[in-house]
């Protein structure tokens, strides 16, 4: 599995305003009543702009020396997550130009279906890696948490760098995965929903705002991964010490006592 901390932590979109100003970023805990509340709707549909202003800046930056003749859109809900990671809607006919403009090594799709048209004769042709996860889109039961760590374990490595993850439209499934690897970037968890809502507007599942929100970083280690791990050694090793002073302290002392020599006879 990747390292947890090689996704870049810098938000993308989340905390530019339109005058391109940074905006305070408020620590709270996600809170259901809030996040339906004016306020909160406001600021979703201002992230939003600010998300799509972004997009459009980056695909600026992609062509940027290229005649104007090069140009093409990118695919629905497009974003740089972070330098190399890309997110999108399901990449159609008319966005392989642009996809193919990204230099893409592999890209992880997270609905399994019939491709489009062209689309594995494009992915043949240049050279991609392509991952399929079959994750339902219904959202009645949790993403399972193994399907979670072999999706992670792609997408967190940079050696599979640049990468696009994309679902059918990039708003729910590809906006849960965003998030774990926001969290796996220190995000507190108002920033990933106000992220994740951006993208999902005008439809933002309650059941995916939850599964963000109690999200564990540690339910990404396989058991064996975690006995495994440096801090798990630490603390046995802190364990056994302790329990070694408390043998000490707690033992009978008449275990350890010295037998008196008896008087010699004369």
């Amino acid at each position: 599995m990747g390292d947890l901390n090689l996704i870049s932590n810098q938000p993308q979109a989340a905390d530019v305003s339109r005058e391109g100003k940074l905006k305070p970023v408020m620590p709270e805990p996600y809170n259901k009543k809030a996040s339906q509340s004016v306020e909160v709707t406001s600021r979703r549909n201002s992230l939003a702009n600010n998300t799509s202003r972004e997009s459009q800046t980056c695909t600026g930056r992609l062509m940027l020396g290229r005649p104007a003749s090069t140009f093409h859109q990118p695919p629905i809900n497009f974003s740089a997550v972070s330098e190399g990671l890309y997110r999108s809607s399901y990449p159609q006919t008319q966005d392989y130009p642009f996809i193919q403009s990204l230099k893409l090594k592999t890209i992880v799709t997270l609905v399994k279906k019939d491709l489009p048209d062209g689309y594995q004769e494009f992915i043949q042709d240049n050279r991609i890696t392509h991952t399929i996860f079959d994750m339902t889109g219904t959202k009645k039961e949790d993403i399972p948490i193994d399907m979670m760590r072999s999706i992670y374990a792609v997408v967190s490595n940079r050696e599979n760098y640049p990468l696009l993850i994309h679902c059918n439209q990039g708003r729910h499934r590809t906006g849960c995965v965003v998030g774990v690897i926001r969290k796996s970037t220190e995000w507190n968890v108002k920033r990933i929903i106000d992220e994740y809502s951006a993208f999902a507007e005008p439809k933002v599942r309650e059941v995916d705002l939850k599964y963000l929100a109690e999200f564990e970083l540690s339910s990404l280690l396989r058991p064996s991964q975690a006995l495994a791990s440096p801090v798990s050694a630490r603390r046995f090793y802190r364990f056994a010490l302790v329990v070694f002073l408390a043998l000490l302290v707690f033992y009978p002392l008449s275990k350890f006592k010295v037998q008196e020599p008896h008087p010699r006879p004369y």
